[in-house]
């Protein structure tokens, strides 16, 4: 809720003092630069949460990894940390290891071997997604609070023999009450639900106060109609800086103090019925004279001027409302409080310390529903009676206003303090407009003090007091007006008198908020003409520095966001780099000591990879002619694989292409094995050994392959093959000795 139509927002960075400087270091960027930025933030987080789990597993693998033989549960552990990306993934694949080896004869249960790395990446992965979710919080999905340009800054003022004072000036002011009231009804009112959405731009919702609604008379004792129900608001101190939105370093800052008293004063003995010569009749009311020509202060006429049809309950002529005035006298003894006070008090209203103010409530015509105990609404005599609903024989009883005027009197106070010292220096409570305590007592720099002036002038020429609020409103103030219809008021509770004040108190405050955001941002361009713009460099740094709360911009932590890039930076260099790292130094100490440790950690990480666990099971049945082992393993241009052998689907097995060709040709796919062949061991009488092997084809076979090769059913082709050099190459026949036995398939 706002007064102003467009703000001018300053982009860029900018240093919020409410965090200091290193923590309010800011940026603020348009809305949709905003989303993206916070886009990139929430997978930035992600990927730094993917690299955080393969540092863990890098050295998690390094930790367990073990050069003696291990089961199979210790190397499906060590696959996994090797190849899983994400620590849910591992997670859900040691689950599955858990699930797979569960059968309780296997001799080392892997419960409780892999329980830790479970709840490790479990950790790892709930922690950044819960990162990756927080990370938008860098800013909000509400309002934010940006830096104004301050390029028209200004507050305004014109004086009375302007032309367009009456044109253009007033009504704006009666604009801004307006807005201000309202903004008071929706912000201030504690039970309101929409206050967090709705009320902007100011840098709070709505400033603090402390209520005593059980306070003493704030006048003579004679003069309340009670001595312990009356009103005391006091505001605190208003920080220049966290509640107004001025944006300054700590030694510039200042505090704003309000105090309200009030209480319903008695009106007997302070009144008398006068007829003017039109034989009219008024009640006048005596708290102290107007000017030199009127003795009194407030009069009311008593004539009738609104009647009723006690059946029909129709209005005869204007429908009855309320009426309020009010009188403001100026504290302090200065000739400007002598100049600008309305009335001068009797002795027993007079506050030397204070700015006094009457109100005086009209209720004449109205009909209230309810006896009305309120000591401002009082209500008690009977007066008509109303047929509540057409053709009804019941008749509802009405009540009359007990006084023709109700009287409130307040006496207001202001303080200024230093925020900067520890003691809160303040000058003593005072009248708007008393100047007898110099401000120079409060601040030592000639910067402070310009900075201070400054502020003091837009806060007089924006700021709306109480009576500034009653007078530019009229009626309109009333909150008990909400109920009025047709000549009648609904039911008032016993502290409605209570209830209106505070709502002007509140009204007050929003208009403290709103001028210095006004000041801050400019005028409209049909009031220019009215605007006071600053003339030194202090005015124009204060202009600047006016924050506000809005939903159209999206303002970052400038530290949050570097921590974020740099810590998540880190993870992700690491990831990337480490490996290669501990490489080139594992490399360097071997050069110096041979028999430097860690060797077999190194290679079985490099090892574990999927391309490499790839190549170790082609070549480990002779296929592939391969390179570049400990990167990105390569076979030969064109060299074919391996395939899934799918004759056994329920314990597959590679097989070559040539025997895979083979068995294409020959219609054996569909059978249920298959093997390179079978064989003898034969010595000639030279000592040298051949083997008998029997093979689907001449082929070039590894011993090794051989001799680790399983035991499956075979199909024989009878060709003849010999060892030499370790390789197995076809031969005919020869005689000599005989070591039979069978060696295996070599698929």
């Amino acid at each position: 809720m706002s007064l102003v139509d467009s703000y001018h927002v300053h982009l860029g960075f900018w240093t919020n003092w409410n965090h200091g400087k290193i923590e309010g270091a800011t940026i603020t960027l348009t809305r949709k630069n905003g989303g993206l930025l916070i886009a990139f933030i929430a997978i930035f987080v992600g990927a730094a949460g993917k690299s955080f789990w393969r540092l863990g597993c890098f050295l998690l693998h390094h930790i367990l990894s073990n050069p003696t033989p291990q089961d199979g549960i210790y190397h499906q552990t060590q696959a996994i940390l090797r190849n899983c990306d994400t620590a849910q993934d591992a997670a859900w694949s040691l689950l599955q290891v858990i699930w797979a080896w569960r059968v309780p004869v296997r001799f080392r249960k892997p419960f409780p071997r892999l329980f830790g790395i479970i709840i490790m990446a479990l950790i790892v992965s709930v922690s950044f997604g819960v990162a990756g979710v927080f990370s938008s919080q860098i800013t909000t999905d509400t309002a934010n609070e940006v830096l104004l340009t301050g390029d028209n800054c200004g507050p305004l003022d014109v004086s009375d023999d302007n032309t367009d004072y009456n044109m253009l000036f007033l009504p704006h002011q009666q604009e801004r009450a307006t807005g201000y009231a309202n903004y008071a009804l929706q912000c201030y009112t504690r039970n309101s639900t929409a206050a967090a959405e709705n009320c902007h731009p100011y840098a709070q919702t709505s400033l603090k106060t402390t209520i005593d609604r059980n306070s003493t008379c704030p006048f003579s004792k004679e003069m309340c109609k009670s001595q312990s129900k009356n009103l005391f608001i006091d505001t605190g101190y208003i920080d220049s800086n966290k509640d107004l939105g001025i944006n300054a370093a700590p030694s510039d800052r200042f505090h704003y103090r309000f105090v309200h008293h009030c209480a319903p004063l008695v009106t007997e003995g302070f009144t008398n019925i006068t007829q003017t010569n039109t034989s009219e009749m008024f009640q006048r009311y005596w708290y102290g004279s107007i000017d030199p020509r009127f003795n009194y202060t407030q009069e009311v006429s008593l004539n009738e001027t609104i009647s009723y049809n006690a059946i029909r309950n129709t209005r005869q002529r204007a429908s009855a409302d309320y009426g309020i005035q009010g009188v403001k006298s100026y504290g302090g003894s200065g000739d400007l409080a002598r100049r600008a006070s309305m009335f001068d008090p009797i002795p027993q209203l007079q506050r030397a310390d204070a700015d006094v103010m009457l109100f005086f409530l009209s209720s004449r015509g109205i009909m209230f529903t309810q006896e009305v105990d309120d000591p401002w609404f009082s209500a008690h005599k009977k007066g008509r009676q109303l047929r509540p609903v057409m053709d009804s024989e019941s008749f509802k009883q009405l009540y009359d206003p007990d006084e023709p005027i109700g009287v409130v009197g307040c006496a207001m106070q202001m303080q200024i303090c230093n925020a900067n010292l520890t003691d809160k220096h303040c000058e003593p409570l005072r009248g708007m407009v008393d100047d007898s305590y110099p401000l120079d007592k409060l601040y030592q720099t000639q910067s402070q003090k310009t900075t201070l002036e400054w502020a003091n002038l837009i806060f007089g020429l924006g700021f709306f007091s109480i009576s500034g609020i009653v007078e530019a409103l009229g009626v309109s103030s009333l909150v008990a007006r909400h109920g009025l219809g047709n000549n009648a008021q609904g039911p008032l509770p016993d502290n409605q008198w209570q209830i209106e004040v505070e709502h002007w108190v509140a009204g007050s405050l929003a208009s403290l908020q709103g001028s210095f955001v006004e000041a801050g941002n400019g005028p409209n361009p049909a009031y220019q003409q009215f605007r006071v713009a600053p003339n030194n460099t202090d005015q124009w740094k204060m202009c600047r520095n006016q924050k506000i709360m809005t939903t159209q911009y999206s303002s970052f932590s400038v530290l949050g966001i570097g921590l974020i890039l740099v810590i998540g930076g880190l993870f992700i260099f690491l990831d990337l780099t480490l490996q290669y790292i501990l490489d080139y130094t594992h490399k360097r100490r071997m050069k110096k000591h041979p028999n430097a440790s860690g060797i077999y950690a190194r290679l079985e990480w490099d090892a574990n990879t999927t391309l490499q666990l790839q190549r170790l099971a082609h070549e480990h049945i002779g296929v592939g002619t391969w390179s570049s082992r400990w990167a990105h393993p390569i076979t030969a241009p064109g060299e074919k694989l391996a395939m899934i052998d799918t004759r056994n689907n329920k314990h597959t097995t590679l097989i070559t292409p040539h025997h895979w060709e083979r068995d294409l040709e020959t219609g054996d796919m569909e059978g249920n094995a298959s093997t390179a062949g079978t064989g003898s061991a034969l010595q000639n009488e030279s000592g040298k050994v051949s083997f008998d092997w029997k093979v689907e084809s001449p082929m070039s076979l590894k011993r090794e392959n051989i001799l680790a090769s399983g035991e499956r059913g075979v199909r024989r082709v009878d060709t003849k093959a010999t060892l030499v050099n370790d390789e197995v190459s076809p031969i005919t026949p020869v005689e000599g000795r005989r070591l039979s036995g069978e060696i295996g398939h070599a698929s």
